[in-house]
């Protein structure tokens, strides 16, 4: 059997990664709050949005990082970093958005085997808020 590509894993993760985030950020109607401007969305309507990029892979995945976030906040305005910041920091405490930035300086290299994990346990987590 043929082994999967990095890219494709990566791609595979991210995919997992963005519904078990948005689900997760979910309440009882089906709506989620945007981290940044903090109006509500429908669930289908709403993306997985970083406060550090994911081109750092140290915090691409962390689920502190990753809220739901409305599109014009996270497509058009740039992520709305600043208020994210500070909204993350009320909803996870004083300091969080400081710890992901230095965390996000940490070099990790992640490998297929790293990335299969990952798809496991995000897959999992997603299964979990399913039932």
């Amino acid at each position: 059997m043929k082994k999967p590509k990095r890219s494709t894993l990566i791609r595979k993760l991210d995919r997992i990664f963005s519904e078990y985030i948005r689900k997760r950020d979910t309440n009882h109607k089906g709506q989620v709050e945007c981290i940044s401007c903090q109006k509500t969305f429908q669930y289908k309507e709403v993306d997985a949005g970083h406060f550090i990029s994911r081109k750092y892979l140290r915090t691409r995945w962390d689920e502190k990082n990753v809220h739901g976030q409305c599109r014009r906040c996270n497509r058009f305005a740039y992520g709305e970093q600043y208020l994210y910041s500070i909204n993350l920091d009320r909803k996870l405490g004083d300091g969080t958005a400081e710890k992901l930035l230095m965390k996000s300086r940490q070099i990790i290299k992640l490998d297929s085997y790293d990335l299969q994990q990952l798809i496991e346990k995000f897959k999992d987590k997603l299964n979990n808020l399913c039932e």
